[in-house]
């Protein structure tokens, strides 16, 4: 895969070996499969085009969208906030499009993650994301984690679902002691019911992720900033 990145900042995803075609003219596959990152590529008309390796994030924003997905800032909070790191052991369930299936494969990398999806239509989106990525530590297995969990000594089990709350029972058997359970659910009373659910086993804290830019011409922030996108409960497993 290559990262072009065009003269305007426009960034287009493509294989390497197969010409590119866009509206600033094309490039040969030939060109590109031999392009070193930081090379520029001139299309047949003369437009210029950065090379880049692509990484996690890039793939991210590339990736085809179907339900909706967990924003980049509050994946990089669900990371930071229970210390997944190369081989740990996480399951997800509620794989959607698989972009934060993409973000935690990357972090336990060459560690592999299981996510579970109940819907074959979700499935084969994610599927197709992570075929076309050539990503190939993540196990995507068609199961309802609402009926139980077949993994155990677990690190980190992360939820994208209508109702966590039905799942913390079946992580107690999952988890390691010490391991996290965490839920991203949109709605503040669904956040509620699985902090109720926790009370006892778990040390638990919700969050929400606030993302404000800044001009840094004019030294002021932007007005449009990236809000409330979704709560994140982070309970750790204290046995």
């Amino acid at each position: 895969m290559r990262l072009l990145i065009d003269e305007k900042g426009n960034t287009y995803l493509v294989n390497g070996k197969f010409d590119f075609h866009t509206k600033y003219g094309f490039i040969t596959g030939k060109d590109l499969n031999s392009a070193k990152p930081g090379d520029v590529l001139k299309s047949n008309i003369g437009r210029t085009f950065r090379i880049l390796n692509p990484n996690v994030v890039d793939y991210f924003h590339k990736a085809k969208r179907g339900p909706q997905a967990v924003t980049l800032k509050d994946c990089g909070t669900i990371v930071a906030k229970t210390g997944i790191s190369s081989n740990s052991k996480v399951l997800e369930s509620g794989t959607g499009s698989g972009l934060l299936s993409i973000f935690l494969a990357n972090s336990v990398s060459p560690g592999k993650l299981t996510t579970y999806e109940i819907r074959d239509d979700f499935a084969e989106i994610a599927r197709k994301n992570f075929e076309r990525f050539n990503i190939k530590n993540i196990n995507l297995k068609a199961g309802n984690i609402y009926e139980g969990i077949n993994e155990k000594n677990l690190d980190a089990i992360i939820l994208d679902l209508p109702e966590p709350w039905f799942v913390v029972e079946h992580a107690k058997k999952a988890l390691k002691v010490g391991g996290y359970l965490t839920s991203y659910s949109p709605s503040i009373t669904q956040s509620k019911k699985i902090h109720d659910a926790l009370e006892q086993d778990f040390e638990s804290e919700t969050i929400e992720t606030l993302e404000r830019t800044w001009n840094m011409k004019t030294v002021r922030p932007n007005t449009r900033m990236l809000g409330h996108t979704g709560f994140i409960t982070i309970a750790r497993f204290m046995g």
